[in-house]
């Protein structure tokens, strides 16, 4: 098992995930550090499961510009895609 090296290392392998914490715990940590990869990619994770897929797909974004072939980021960023894609079809049918 992998040693976690920070709070939100923590709160994303809890089985219940509290995103709305990891949320803000990332918004705190890219305040001082606005570079941090981790603090980004989690930032776009915790967006994405609250449901707010433009700003998940920002610091997913965000994140790959520092590590552009990272999986993790490139699958979020599908995902976060994915949901934007059905989101703006419902849309279409809905007018």
């Amino acid at each position: 098992m992998l040693k976690p090296e920070s709070p939100t290392a923590c709160l994303l392998q809890a089985e219940l995930v509290n995103y709305e914490r990891v949320k803000e715990y990332c918004l705190k940590v890219l305040k001082k550090e606005g570079e941090n990869f981790k603090a980004l990619y989690r930032s776009g994770v915790a967006f994405y499961h609250l449901g707010d897929y433009d700003k998940a797909l920002y610091y997913l974004k965000e994140a790959r510009t520092r590590q552009p072939t990272d999986t993790n980021v490139i699958r979020y960023i599908q995902l976060t895609e994915m949901k934007l894609s059905r989101c703006s079809q419902r849309e279409k049918e809905a007018i």
